[in-house]
């Protein structure tokens, strides 16, 4: 994606992935992090992935159902609205390939003198381990859930949530350890259908109060 003269201020949390190099504390206040301005509709974009990797082109649909579960859960606090170019969006996601050497990282950035972040999602379940890429090859679902959840983690980096100690957030950075299938599995265990990912955000109680601090 070309990213103009968008200046990078802040480098985010690297993904769900990601080793930690420092605890982060459990508590943080509202100055601490970095917020969208929700006074106004915030335009995003979702860049196509074609030719990346493990991306299909119903990829799209998982990231704005992403973009919708936490405007949702801000009890439309946050409300996103897409956009056909990256020009003037605030959010902007990008499919990213294996060989870029991420799984998904935020990036916080300044838009025109705005807050705004730079998303980027590994669609390519091949390099999350032997276990977890054969059960997302044999079940669509999960495979969906596993893109869907990493989706929804950057984003959330993206409104201002860091990173938590508690395994049953969608913030938790397995910097902390835990079972990686485990936590996608519970999630996948809640399907019946595609369409059911636009019914359960996979935010926990926890996030939501956060999320609802901030934007209140």
């Amino acid at each position: 994606m070309r990213l103009g003269t968008i200046a990078a201020i802040t480098v985010g949390c690297a993904t769900v992935l990601a080793a930690l190099s420092a605890r982060l504390p459990r508590q943080f206040s509202r100055a601490t992090v970095d917020v969208l301005d929700a006074s106004r509709p915030i335009p995003f974009f979702i860049q196509d992935g074609s030719g990346i990797s493990g991306y299909v082109p119903n990829d799209r649909a998982l990231a704005r159902w992403a973009f919708d579960a936490w405007s949702r859960e801000s009890a439309g606090k946050l409300k996103f609205v897409e956009q056909d170019t990256p020009n003037s969006a605030l959010v902007r996601l990008r499919w990213v390939s294996a060989r870029e050497g991420l799984f998904g990282e935020t990036q916080h950035v300044d838009v025109g003198g705005k807050p705004g972040a730079l998303v980027f999602v590994m669609p390519d379940v091949d390099q999350l381990g032997n276990e977890l890429a054969t059960r997302a090859h044999n079940d669509p679902l999960l495979r969906d859930t596993i893109v869907y959840l990493t989706c929804v983690h950057e984003i959330g980096h993206a409104v201002g949530l860091p990173h938590t100690q508690n395994f049953g957030d969608i913030m938790y950075s397995f910097g902390y350890g835990g079972d990686i299938v485990n936590y996608f599995m519970r999630y996948r265990a809640k399907l019946r259908s595609r369409d059911d990912i636009r019914r359960y955000s996979g935010l926990s109680p926890s996030d939501v109060t956060v999320l609802t601090q901030l934007y209140r």
